[in-house]
């Protein structure tokens, strides 16, 4: 991206009366992909509908299948309307597809598009605060953080210094302070030392490096690009605060648009956990508060773990009780610890004071939200202490800040239209469009369920269903994506696996290496079993023959006692399993099998281990997302194309 300045002006001369037209331009774009790219009808279909709500307003959702190529078909129309002076946000729910966005899609279209545009396309990237570095906290503060002292340093603490070291000089060199440059990944507590969320942040007005800070940089570049990359839980925040980092636009596109509700759910949503009241002691301590006032509000934090740990996994009707009383504690003294943090000065341990004294107002505003909730909010306990208020439906928040206001885009492989009723989109002011995948599933993918296990709730289930994946894994000698539901079964399983199999590795989710190095493991050695927890189950590409078994334990159910799934259930009435159990689980299955056939070369079988696909009354519902893969009930079918899969990848490597 150029570092001149990203406004984008209508483009002028020759060609520009025909600018708009979104089929030439999408056309030119995939004619300089490597090797030309392909035409794809799917892709124009959607890039038309795209480029038409931008122009004439008004809401558009489309499920666009694995292989149409979306990105594309929504980057084509927003350099368009960018070029004719309009601004719009693409916002996802991903760091991974920002990355794609940013480091791929849209140099392609920039390159693609130059001529027609006459000019470049520009676009700019906004992140969250903490995402850059803070001048004002780098230097003498993070130092004194980090401090060896006299005593002899341990190996994290020298660590700590030497990345500290690196973080200082990198900051010399950087344009735009962003986290993802650094060569190296900080350790969380030396990043936190020297950046500050929004929340912590004293205003640039106030801070000394205010007039060169890298967040407020960004957010003036951003304010002048026709195309702005985000993610959803930033434009939510924005959206349903004061509207300060993105300003006015004329469209948004929501990919992974399947992800907003739980987005609005957090973020317009609170947590008061006993972990916050532990942290803002220490910070008031760290900038010279006194004891007496930070140690009661520690005491807090004891207090609450106690008070919560009964209730875990449980839904409030309302905060009563104790636990009210305790609240009102806390307020309280949260109150007098903000009233000795207050001081206006320039010196760095006054404006310290004031970024703690941040933290605590918005302890305080979390508190008193929670002694006094909103009509419609879901009061729940959820794993180990950690109060939390959600709204019970986004759909009335989003009907009053962003449908009508701008065009909107939401796209996604699994958008069926009951995502209409549940973002609470205008029935009377929107479009819907599914486009189907050019992929040929039925002759390069089978769907097997296997019917002859037993039910999962039987004693006998999961010893059978690690039967069952060991036989399919033997057949096809590793290749293979195993989801899971749960952490015991994911972990039941690959011990079991692992005793079975001495050729082949058998690696899991939250072992000794990250997510990502998880999938490069199974993309660089065949031999070779990855087991993961939810977290796997979207977003998640694996292509070519490093993938060709996608075991899938359990249909993706919420938990019976998930409060906030049983609170929507209860809202739902008597249809609450159709209406909200099944769609979910539906949707959910959909993005887990959508991880096995990326491109057009890929072959593979998805075995689902749970017998109700086959058998239960409600499973054409979660059958229909499904891509139309050849079916079957028969382990001999499964074993089969796996072992023909096996032999064509044998084939390939000695024909080289």
């Amino acid at each position: 991206m150029s570092d001149e300045p990203t406004d984008l002006a209508p483009a002028t001369g020759e060609g520009a009366s025909d600018i708009g037209d979104v089929a030439a331009a999408l056309g030119e774009v995939i004619a300089g992909l490597p090797g030309g790219g392909e035409q794809r009808d799917g892709q124009a279909e959607m890039a038309a509908a795209v480029h038409d709500v931008i122009a004439a307003g008004g809401t558009l959702l489309c499920q666009a299948g694995t292989g149409v190529g979306k990105s594309l078909a929504y980057l084509v129309p927003a350099a368009l309307a960018a070029a004719a002076g309009k601004r719009v946000v693409i916002a996802t729910a991903t760091l991974a597809l920002q990355d794609q966005l940013v480091g791929k899609d849209l140099p392609l279209v920039a390159s693609g598009m130059a001529q027609r545009l006459g000019r470049p396309v520009r676009w700019e990237v906004l992140k969250g605060r903490n995402n850059y570095l803070c001048r004002h906290r780098l230097g003498e503060l993070a130092q004194q953080q980090f401090d060896l002292g006299d005593g002899p340093a341990t190996p994290a603490e020298l660590a700590r210094q030497q990345q500290l070291a690196e973080v200082s000089q990198w900051v010399t060199r950087t344009r735009t302070g962003d986290r993802a440059e650094l060569a190296i990944a900080p350790d969380a507590r030396v990043w936190s030392s020297v950046s500050v969320t929004s929340t912590e942040c004293i205003g640039a007005e106030r801070c000394p490096e205010g007039h060169r800070c890298f967040a407020e940089e960004a957010r003036a570049r951003s304010a002048k690009a026709g195309i702005v990359v985000t993610n959803q839980h930033l434009y939510c925040i924005d959206l349903f605060g004061d509207g300060y980092l993105f300003g006015p636009h004329d469209a948004v596109v929501f990919d992974e648009a399947h992800q907003l509700e739980p987005v609005v759910t957090q973020v317009a949503g609170l947590e008061i956990t006993p972990a916050g009241f532990t942290r803002l002691a220490a910070e008031a301590r760290s900038v010279g508060a006194a004891g007496t006032a930070a140690d009661a509000v520690a005491d807090v934090s004891n207090r609450l773990a106690d008070e919560l740990g009964p209730l875990r996994d449980t839904r409030l009707g309302a905060i009563t009780g104790d636990l009210a009383s305790l609240l009102e504690v806390a307020d309280s003294r949260v109150v007098d610890l903000a009233a000795e943090l207050r001081s206006a000065g320039d010196d760095a341990a006054d404006l310290e004071r004031l970024r703690v004294g941040r933290i605590a107002a918005e302890s305080l505003t979390a508190l008193r939200a929670a002694l006094d909730p909103p009509q419609g909010t879901v009061i729940l306990v959820e794993g180990r202490g950690r109060l939390r208020l959600a709204p019970l439906d986004v759909g009335d928040l989003l009907a009053s800040r962003l449908w009508g206001r701008q065009a909107c885009v939401l796209t996604s492989a699994t958008l069926g239209p009951h995502f209409v009723g549940r973002l609470g989109v205008p029935a009377a002011d929107h479009a819907y469009l599914a486009v189907d995948s050019p992929f040929d599933y039925r002759t390069n993918a089978l769907l097997y369920c296997a019917r002859h296990l037993p039910a999962p709730t039987n004693d006998a289930y999961r010893a059978a269903a690690i039967d069952e994946l060991a036989e399919l894994v033997a057949a096809i000698g590793g290749r293979t994506l195993a989801l899971f539901t749960s952490w015991r079964a994911l972990n039941d399983t690959a011990d079991a696996l692992t005793e079975r199999f001495s050729g082949i590795r058998v690696l899991r989710q939250g072992g000794e290496l990250s997510n990502a190095a998880l999938l490069d493991a199974l993309g660089g050695d065949p031999a070779t079993v990855v087991c993961g927890t939810m977290s796997f189950w979207q977003g998640v590409d694996v292509a070519g023959p490093a993938l060709s078994l996608l075991a899938i334990d359990r249909l993706p159910f919420a938990r019976p006692n998930e409060p906030l799934a049983a609170a929507r259930r209860e809202a739902a009435g008597s249809d609450a399993f159709m209406t909200v159990d099944v769609p979910n689980a539906a949707d959910m299955l959909a993005q887990g099998v959508g991880r096995l056939i990326r491109t057009t070369a890929d072959r593979g079988v998805v075995a689902v281990l749970d017998s109700r696909l086959a058998t239960a009354g409600y499973r054409p519902r979660l059958l229909d997302p499904l891509p139309p893969m050849r079916r079957s009930v028969d382990q001999a079918d499964a074993v089969e194309f796996l072992a023909s899969i096996r032999n064509q990848h044998a084939a390939q490597r000695l024909s080289r």
